[in-house]
Order: C-alpha cells, then sequence, then structure tokens
C-alpha cells in the first residue's frame, strides 16, 4: 500500500505545481496587457497634448532648442562671407546681419514671452465676476 500512497502523492504534487505554474502564467499574462493598455493611454494622452498645443508653444519649444543654433548659423555666415567681400562694402554687410540677428532675436522673445495681453474688457469682466462670487460667499 505504500507505493500506491506515494504515487498517488507524486501525482497531486505533479498537479497542483502544474496548475501554479498555469496561474502564474495566466497572471503574467494578465500585468502584460495592463501594461500595454497603460502604456497606449498614456501615448494617447501625450498625442493629445501635443495635438492641442498652440503654435506658439511649438514655436517656442523649437526655438527654445535651436535658436541659439541659427544665431550662430548666421553669425557664421557673415564671418565667411567677410572673407569675399571688398572693405567697402564690409560696412553694410556687417549692419545687415546685424539687423537680421537683432530681429530674429526679438522674435525668440516675442515667441517666448509667457504673459499673453488679454482684452481690457475681459479683464473688467473677470474682475466683477470675482466680486460678485466674493460677495455671494460671504453672504451665504
Amino acid at each position: 500500500m505504500k507505493p500506491e500512497i506515494s504515487v498517488d502523492k507524486d501525482a497531486k504534487e505533479a498537479q497542483l505545481l502544474g496548475s501554479t505554474k498555469e496561474a502564474i502564467q495566466l497572471r503574467m499574462a494578465e500585468i502584460r496587457g495592463e501594461l500595454l493598455l497603460r502604456k497606449a493611454e498614456l501615448q494617447g494622452r501625450i498625442r493629445e497634448i501635443k495635438a492641442t498645443e498652440s503654435a506658439k508653444e511649438v514655436g517656442g519649444k523649437h526655438l527654445a532648442k535651436f535658436g541659439a543654433f541659427y544665431l550662430c548659423l548666421l553669425v557664421l555666415a557673415f564671418l565667411f562671407s567677410v572673407q569675399f567681400t571688398n572693405g567697402e562694402n564690409l560696412a553694410i554687410v556687417a549692419t545687415l546681419i546685424t539687423l537680421v540677428v537683432t530681429q530674429i532675436s526679438s522674435i525668440l522673445k516675442g515667441i517666448t514671452d509667457v504673459a499673453e495681453k488679454r482684452d481690457p474688457t475681459e479683464l473688467m469682466h473677470d474682475i466683477v465676476q470675482q466680486q460678485l462670487e466674493n460677495e455671494h460667499e460671504k453672504d451665504s
């Protein structure tokens, strides 16, 4: 009788180990699925944020990355062009390049400035609304 109990016990252990292994694999598949779903949701939110960005925000980000490069490129172009211009035209070229660099710098500043101008009537409307809300809260 002892060998039969041993065989039966071994069979139960094998069945238990098999079902545990399957349960672990099932749980791992569930976790992978949850991670893929979460990743897809986050990528969707990132795409949504990028799609709703204003042109000013996109331009500001681009110029924050490459604005200095553009200015350096213009200065290098000036230095390179100096080699091929005669002394009489050097002042003209220098003036033009200075104007271009100044204009690009002001454009960069205008794009990257955070404060947006608002219509004075909108500001007054917001102030009146805030005052009315404050008075209503005091009365309540």
